[in-house]
């Protein structure tokens, strides 16, 4: 009788470790976007805000792409693209102009990254106000936004 628990356990255990092996291989678990390609092409983003008597600056890092190539980091207030990054040695350098959301009010500005080796676009978790001479981040402690893929 004993030895018949133990096949059964056995065999169990083997369709379990067969399950497992087979999910593996086949992919059945949920896509992880940080990873896995997505299909987006380059966006090619441009700077539609022509303001230049009020700029910020920002230093930043870009925790998201994994083969080393760079990205394309901007900043948006709406649908306006207030300044695109240069890259230069691992770190992201932008200034961004203000966009007039509904006049004299100046929008939140939220970041927009996208990766050519993910080709998906991230957007930061946060938004933060433009504030004219402001600045976020710096060479020694850069500013390191949270991101969720674009919708």
């Amino acid at each position: 009788m004993l030895q018949v628990r133990n096949f059964n356990l056995l065999r169990a255990l083997s369709v379990c470790i067969l399950c497992s092996v087979f999910c593996i291989l086949t992919s059945c678990e949920q896509k992880d976007p940080y990873v896995n390609p997505g299909n987006v092409e380059d966006p090619q983003w441009k700077i539609t805000v022509d303001t230049t008597d009020m700029t910020a600056s920002m230093t930043a890092i870009v925790k998201v792409s994994f083969t080393g190539k760079q990205g394309t980091l901007a900043a948006f207030m709406g649908d306006d693209c207030g300044g695109i990054a240069d890259y230069i040695d691992g770190l992201y350098y932008l200034y961004i102009s203000p966009s007039a959301n509904g006049g004299s009010v100046l929008a939140n500005v939220q970041l927009r990254f996208y990766s050519p080796d993910l080709k998906r676009v991230f957007v930061s978790k946060q938004t933060f106000p433009f504030v004219n001479d402001g600045n976020q981040g710096s060479v020694s402690a850069p500013f390191t936004p949270e991101w969720e893929v674009a919708k």
